[in-house]
């Protein structure tokens, strides 16, 4: 078997092991869809970016309105609204038969599809079949990118547009006309699903490339072009009616939250580390940058402008992220297509080392993983050994373990799946890119099942704003926040249908109750005489948040009941 997968590959063709242990198309369909499904369903909209991000799905289900993105009745001009009204439409088309948030979340596993789907295409059309798969492997492997792609994030649609705008550029020699018609749509997807970064390093990826004289071509013009037309209405629709509606959110939208995050005027966001994505991409990008690595160095030995597309748009999407003034992990994730893509490439020639190296590590790491989640699981149902179990209660003050069957036999038929995998693909030499799609798909499947109700129940804010509600009387129409976030407000309208007024908006002056947001831990917030404290909470475990209502005027409810604190 050795020998025969060491003279396919010096023929020049990946490693027949990727689909040959699979008897048939469907035990690879099977594994991709396992992967695509955990992790979007049972579980309620996560803090931060899900919680915010269902917030403005819902305005749209709730008004119809997709011009102007609107977070608990305020508008919210970070992003342009595409990814919020695919969610919406996903959340009216299934939210009879779903929760309206797990509906909802299948944009992401929509997009996540489209991704998977247009890198394998760009792998096939530069370098075949038995490569694309590879490339495909390889993404679905990749420790940044799982839990991320399960996420109700913008991100997902921005990946899927980045992906079709490659595929354009790899396809162009061949179909001029069509390669720009995906590049010009691709572009046009990431535009409205987060701005101008992604059709920015898009526009300069096809200006790197026009260095190499193989993309100096009648051709490559002609795309660029045609490429022109198809993004200009992507471009134009959305903005335009924005700037009808309200040319204030306009700029907001435009200069502070794209031209002001970049260059940091705005003073928004995390702070930046202009280093952090050279830092983390050792890790995050495996086990695409080792191969990504090789296959460069190779390629370009070599001569072979096929590995030139791959490596220029990694290179330009890793500068135009490091020059920016935001910085978070999450923001990495496109760098991930063309270095899924270069990794794809060097597949038929990966040294024996580097293939059984990776291999291992990919076991290591997932079923490691699947271990610890299934040691741990154990530990926390029999409550043995006490002191972990004690540790794991701790972190979910209030947490009750119970069994689940359901879930316990989806993560028994995951590990039992991924075991048997690995006992046909152990001995061969290139499938580690197997090896890191399965481990992946294995241990997220595992934290997403058996996992589920530990996580749920410390990250879901359900329980909190229930609590919140029981305690607010009946009439309680007008509530005043002070530096309510905007996860925060987002499921406080939709557990509790609770809408609130900024403390600096006119209106909240006439407000009967405020409710204030605060790091876990301190003194009851400082307020007017005119406050009465009613009560506090905080989401189990979370030490980074604690709530406080205060009332206005006395509450004669049976259900409200005042809080025993201290002034400061």
């Amino acid at each position: 078997m050795a020998r025969s997968l060491a003279r396919i590959g010096a023929m020049g063709a990946c490693p027949s092991v990727l689909t040959a242990n699979y008897r048939t198309p469907a035990a690879l369909a099977l594994l991709i869809a396992v992967w695509l499904a955990a992790g979007l369903f049972g579980r309620d909209p996560w803090k931060p970016d899900e919680a915010y991000s269902f917030g403005l799905v819902l305005h749209i289900l709730h008004s119809g309105d997709w011009v102007v993105p609107t977070l608990a009745g305020e508008p919210f001009m970070e992003k342009p609204p595409l990814f919020f009204i695919s969610a919406a439409l996903f959340a009216r088309l299934f939210g009879g038969f779903l929760p309206l948030h797990d509906a909802a979340r299948l944009a992401s596993g929509f997009y996540a599809a489209l991704t998977l789907a247009f890198v394998w295409l760009s792998a096939r059309t530069l370098y075949g079949r038995s490569q694309a798969l590879a490339a495909l492997l390889v993404l679905m492997g990749c420790v940044g990118y799982f839990h991320t792609a399960h996420l109700l994030v913008t991100v997902n649609a921005l990946m899927a547009g980045i992906a079709l705008a490659i595929y354009g550029l790899a396809l162009h020699p061949q179909r001029p006309t069509l390669g720009g018609i995906a590049l010009g749509t691709g572009a046009g997807v990431a535009f409205m699903a987060k701005g101008l970064i992604g059709p920015g390093m898009l526009g300069l990826t096809t200006l790197a490339l026009a260095a190499s004289p193989a993309w100096r071509t009648r051709g490559y013009a002609r795309a660029l072009g045609i490429a022109a037309l198809a993004f200009a209405p992507w471009a134009m629709l959305w903005p335009w009616a924005l700037y009808q509606r309200s040319p204030e959110l306009f700029h907001e939208w435009l200069f502070v939250n794209n031209f002001g995050r970049y260059t940091g005027s705005a003073d928004l966001g995390p702070e930046h580390d202009h280093w952090m994505y050279l830092k983390i991409l050792p890790w995050f990008a495996l086990p695409a940058l080792p191969l990504a690595a090789w296959s460069g160095w190779r390629g370009l030995r070599e001569r072979d402008p096929r590995i030139v597309l791959p490596l220029v748009a990694s290179a330009v999407r890793l500068a135009v992220l490091s020059s920016a003034c935001n910085a978070r992990y999450v923001y990495a994730l496109p760098v991930l297509v063309p270095l899924s893509l270069a990794a794809g490439a060097g597949c038929p020639a990966m040294p024996r080392w580097l293939a059984r190296g990776l291999l291992w590590l990919g076991l290591a790491l997932g079923f490691g993983a699947a271990l610890a989640l299934w040691a741990g699981w154990a530990a926390l149902l029999a409550h043995r050994p006490a002191p972990l179990a004690d540790g794991l209660l701790a972190m979910r003050p209030g947490f009750t373990p119970g069994l689940q069957p359901f879930l316990v036999l989806l993560a028994a038929l995951a590990t039992l799946g991924a075991l048997l995998a690995v006992g046909r693909v152990r001995r061969a030499q290139h499938a580690a890119p197997l090896a890191w799609a399965a481990s992946a798909a294995l241990a997220w499947t595992l934290f997403f099942t058996i996992w589920l109700p530990y996580q749920n129940y410390g990250n879901s804010y359900r329980a909190l704003v229930t609590d919140l509600r029981a305690h607010l009387p009946n009439g309680a129409y007008c509530i005043a926040n002070r530096q309510l976030g905007e996860p925060q407000r987002a499921m406080l309208e939709y557990f509790g249908g609770i809408l609130t007024l900024a403390e600096s908006a006119p209106g909240a002056r006439y407000c009967a109750f405020l409710l204030v947001q605060q790091g876990y831990g301190d003194e009851l917030p400082r307020h007017g005489p005119q406050w009465t404290p009613l009560w506090s909470g905080t989401r189990s475990g979370d030490a980074t948040e604690r709530f406080w209502l205060f009332s206005a005027q006395p509450v004669l409810d049976a259900q409200v009941q005042k809080v025993d604190v201290q002034q400061p």
